[in-house]
């Protein structure tokens, strides 16, 4: 009788992405389009009609809403590059803080916030990558709540 000496490895299915949304009922999502050079995941003004997906259908919109993920632009399961994209976004070369300027501009006028959250699934036991202090330094003058990030918080975010 022959025995298996195999080794079955533990398989993750990875997971990191961030979100980045800006929410208010007086916020006009094509003011926030206008400034940052990236087709927003799904976007609405207050009161109007959206797709919210096969399950939802259509819907109205309780607030307006820009809202980014980066699971389909960032190929990578390393929170740290999807961190790097939302900078990159705000930040296109290093000193620019001109589009976070603006944003902010749009913000204060129609009296809406920015939100982000990190999503992050990775091996059994493994710690959450810790979110880098020159990133929240970076997004601070949005005042953006940020989420932390926990491993249940991985979803279908569309």
């Amino acid at each position: 009788m022959a025995t298996s000496t195999t080794k079955t490895e533990v398989r993750t299915d990875r997971k990191a992405f961030v979100t980045l949304r800006f929410t208010g009922d007086e916020l006009d999502p094509g003011e926030i389009s206008a400034i940052l050079p990236v087709e927003p995941t799904r976007a609405h003004r207050k009161g109007e009609e959206f797709f919210a997906g096969p399950n939802a259908g259509t819907l109205r919109g309780r607030t307006g809403i820009w809202f980014l993920a980066t699971d389909k632009l960032v190929a990578s399961d390393d929170l740290a590059d999807h961190l790097r994209f939302v900078e990159t976004l705000l930040y296109p070369k290093p000193g620019d803080d001109g589009r976070i300027s603006r944003l902010r501009e749009v913000l204060d006028r129609s009296h809406s916030r920015a939100h982000l959250t990190c999503f992050w699934r990775g091996d059994p036991g493994e710690t959450a990558p810790p979110i880098p202090a020159q990133f929240k330094s970076a997004i601070a003058p949005l005042a953006a709540d940020i989420e932390p990030i926990s491993p249940q918080r991985i979803r279908n975010v569309r």
